[in-house]
């Protein structure tokens, strides 16, 4: 898939009102509604999805309604999409303001199946860990130029299966929660090194957090539904994404969301990890 861009073409950090965010996994769920939350707060936002006419509808949606947004395309199984996202980010967007890294994918794209992407890696896992590690790499000069940058990691409550965390690509053991939930131990314990080798805070802060916990039991999507049923709050009720980006009681906070967790903790674990991620990878942090 060829990447694709949305929106004024010209478009760029200087025709951004407010602050620069980008978004992935925005064109539905808790994506799409803190998208629109950061516009109605008078904030530009960059609109990642995987599929053109979503994120050309995101983009149109919120432009009729007064925001200032700009979409780009890429399938966050491939690395070779990710890189020429983050390629045509760079050049249009040289400072932003902070990045969200919300996408994420359940139960093999909801096949049922262990599925492997195109880069060789169970989709999970490269979709819900490598890349975002991979684009915050590649974005962060960008995020850094800010001088007040954030970057965020979506986790979940539900993450463990830590005693896979010597085989990431589940090769024994596979199943779909278990999939994920290690996938999200991996993002929580990831936003901790990131912070510990890199926080600058209020220059450049590193977060994670579940944003379905102002929804009790669970927000109503995709994801949800697949894996626990059809039930939950509406999406919308999600603020905790918005918040962890524009407000000022989070400028200097770096460090938090899941402190409690041993493994988040394990300065020698997180490494390990870490390392593991570079090699799947091939991401250069500068």
């Amino acid at each position: 898939m060829a990447l694709c861009i949305f929106g004024a073409l010209g478009l760029a950090t200087s025709a951004m009102p407010g602050k620069t965010f980008l978004v992935t996994g925005a064109t539905d769920g808790i994506g799409l509604e803190t998208v629109k939350q950061l516009t109605r707060k008078g904030h530009g936002v960059i609109v990642h999805g995987r599929t053109g006419a979503k994120v050309d509808g995101v983009v149109k949606d919120l432009q009729r309604g007064g925001g200032v947004a700009k979409g780009y395309t890429a399938d966050l199984a491939s690395f070779a999409q990710i890189r020429a996202m983050a390629d045509a980010v760079r050049r249009d967007f040289p400072v932003l303001d902070g990045l969200l890294n919300n996408a994420g994918t359940f139960d093999g794209d909801y096949s049922g199946k262990r599925v492997l992407t195109e880069d060789g890696n169970e989709l999970s896992l490269q979709v819900n860990v490598l890349a975002p590690f991979l684009l915050t790499s590649l974005l962060l000069p960008c995020v850094r130029a800010s001088g007040a940058g954030r970057v965020i990691i979506a986790s979940s409550v539900s993450m463990g299966a830590a005693d896979a965390l010597d085989d990431l690509q589940l090769e024994k053991g596979w199943s779909a929660h278990r999939a994920y939930s290690l996938s999200k131990l991996c993002d929580a314990m990831l936003s901790y090194e990131l912070h510990s080798r890199y926080g600058d805070p209020p220059r450049l802060t590193f977060n994670t957090m579940d944003p379905t916990a102002e929804c009790g039991m669970g927000c109503d999507t995709k994801m949800l539904r697949a894996g626990w049923g059809g039930w939950g709050a509406p999406a919308s009720r999600s603020t905790i994404s918005a918040t962890m980006l524009t407000a000022d009681e989070w400028a200097a906070r770096s460090g938090e969301g899941f402190s409690g967790r041993r493994e988040v903790r394990d300065a020698t674990a997180r490494s390990r990890l870490w390392d593991a991620c570079v090699k799947l990878t091939g991401a250069e942090y500068p």
